[in-house]
């Protein structure tokens, strides 16, 4: 039994039933369900669960998009006294198995279309119980069959101190590793985005980022503590974000900087009432100024920044707000439209030298932080977990600096911080400097070997559709205006289409390091 002094995240399902239980809280399509119905919908599903065995701390997995089903399992489970474990959906099967196989669910929900990239006969096996959410797979059980008792769960034994949240990392820079959030760390999470979004009670959300990943998780949680309505979507696509935000009074949305661009880009945007909007989120990957300059123009909404880790809750680690977004020319304010913001309101954030040392104002160092909504630790990898974690703080592996009023900067990743004959040089620095060209759409710059020089930079830039033709000195010539000669991507600048993304939108440069010719133009 919960300590008389703790919460659970799920506890919330109940709280908002209680107090708002005529209120959508998800709408998916034609399909919209109740704070009530959530409260009923998990509570059943929890009771399937521990009818079948579910022990406190065991994991449920769930491998499906976007949709109400995915956050009634995360929840049932959590009422059940278990774990949820968000699968990404794109992952290959190899993947798949590696992380079920370190997981160690008890239990396996998926949709049906989803079901072809597991090894059935090996989970079954392994003892995981797979439930198909269509009912129609044969060697599966139905998904319906957990709800045949209707009833509340029996009371789990688990504190909110103990495991809730088992997610995955996105393996953009290594293989992927679990990470332990507790109920404590969620509802730290879901009230630090409260304060920071200033979210009232009448937002209504639209989500499009996969809710398997931490950025579209932590709308989910401040919105649900909130009490408010939230919109899915099952990925971005501009003509159905329109028109989610049109049909269903879209308050706020949560975007990655892609996904602005091609809200831009779409030639019918003015077709559209998107009066209702108010604010635009943005985080998960870099936001390039010049974009945001010309978003905040176009829009006029007000927008906010991001920033947080999976191993964070996923809570900011930073928040540049509202009143930050300023196009008035102060060169002061503009130069903080490239920063990070403040520290979160749950966070403390420091710059420190590689001795974890905090460096003055202005010095580049790892970010390191700590809060009550940083992560247990990394599942089964103690020595991870001390490393990541130690002396309290958590370290982020992102390169950084702080002003004297407390805006933080980040420069880059320490693992894509390239190091030319000696000198430091920082990707991000480089693609800024290629984002001021009027033709480069977006850029990515990584470190390749160099005989001499041990590392030069490499830039890999998507020109816009209707640039005029550019070509690699003429671009060369042009970023010699802004950076130093050892700066230069002297290994080359390849023109591309695109540039490899996971599902949260973040650029994977390590497959730009191992495949530099493909996806050429």
């Amino acid at each position: 039994m919960p300590a008389a002094n703790q919460m659970l995240l799920s506890d919330l399902a109940e709280k908002n039933a209680i107090y708002s239980p005529a209120k959508s809280f998800l709408v998916e399509g034609q399909r919209r369900i109740t704070f009530a119905e959530f409260h009923a919908h998990t509570d059943a599903l929890a009771t399937g669960l521990q009818a079948r065995g579910l022990q406190p701390g065991q994991r449920v997995a769930v491998l499906n998009h976007n949709s109400i089903t995915l956050i009634e399992v995360y929840i049932g489970a959590m009422k059940a006294g278990g774990a949820a474990l968000p699968l990404n959906v794109l992952l290959s099967p190899a993947e798949l198995a590696a992380i079920l196989a370190d997981a160690e669910p008890s239990f396996l929900i998926a949709g049906h279309s989803y079901l072809a990239k597991l090894d059935l006969p090996a989970l079954a096996a392994a003892g995981v119980q797979v439930f198909d959410l269509d009912g129609r797979h044969p060697d599966c059980a139905a998904f319906a069959d957990l709800f045949a008792d209707p009833g509340p769960p029996t009371d789990p034994a688990v504190s909110d101190d103990d495991l809730a949240l088992l997610i995955y990392t996105s393996g953009t820079t290594a293989e992927p590793k679990g990470v332990m959030l507790s109920h404590r760390n969620l509802i730290c999470d879901a009230w630090a985005t409260c304060v920071a979004r200033r979210l009232s009670r009448q937002e209504i959300s639209l989500v499009t980022a996969p809710l398997y990943q931490s950025g579209a998780l932590g709308s989910l949680l401040g919105n649900l503590l909130r009490g408010n309505t939230i919109v899915l979507l099952n990925g971005f696509d501009p003509e159905a974000v329109l028109a989610a935000m049109e049909r269903e009074r879209v308050t706020n949305v949560l975007f990655v900087p892609v996904m602005l661009l091609k809200l831009m880009q779409y030639p019918h945007l003015d077709r559209f009432d998107l009066s209702s909007m108010r604010t635009v989120i943005y985080g998960a990957a870099p936001m390039p100024p010049e974009l945001l300059k010309k978003a905040m123009t176009r829009f006029g909404w007000e927008f906010m920044g991001a920033c947080g880790a999976t191993e964070t809750g996923p809570a900011y680690i930073a928040f540049l707000d509202r009143e930050d977004h300023v196009l008035d020319k102060d060169p002061e304010k503009e130069r903080r439209l490239a920063s990070i913001g403040k520290e979160g309101i749950n966070a403390r954030v420091r710059i420190v030298d590689p001795h974890d040392r905090q460096l003055p104002p202005g010095e580049v160092g790892e970010i390191v932080v700590r809060g009550p909504h940083i992560m247990q630790g990394y599942w089964r990898r103690p020595a991870e977990t001390a490393e990541a974690l130690r002396g309290g703080w958590y370290h982020t592996g992102d390169l950084g600096r702080m002003d004297s009023d407390g805006y933080i900067f980040i420069v880059d990743r320490k693992k894509d911080m390239i190091i030319s004959g000696g000198y430091n040089v920082y990707s991000r620095e480089i693609e800024s400097a290629l984002a001021r060209h009027p033709s480069v759409l977006e850029s990515a710059v990584v470190g390749v070997p160099h005989e001499v020089w041990g590392e030069s930079p490499r830039a890999f830039v998507v020109l816009h559709p209707a640039a005029p033709p550019l070509g690699e000195e003429m671009l060369m010539t042009f970023l010699r205006q802004y950076l130093a000669p050892f700066k230069l991507p002297r290994a080359g600048i390849r023109f591309v289409t695109s540039l490899p993304r996971n599902a949260s939108g973040k650029v994977l440069k390590r497959l730009l390091r191992g495949n530099e010719g493909e996806d050429e133009a």
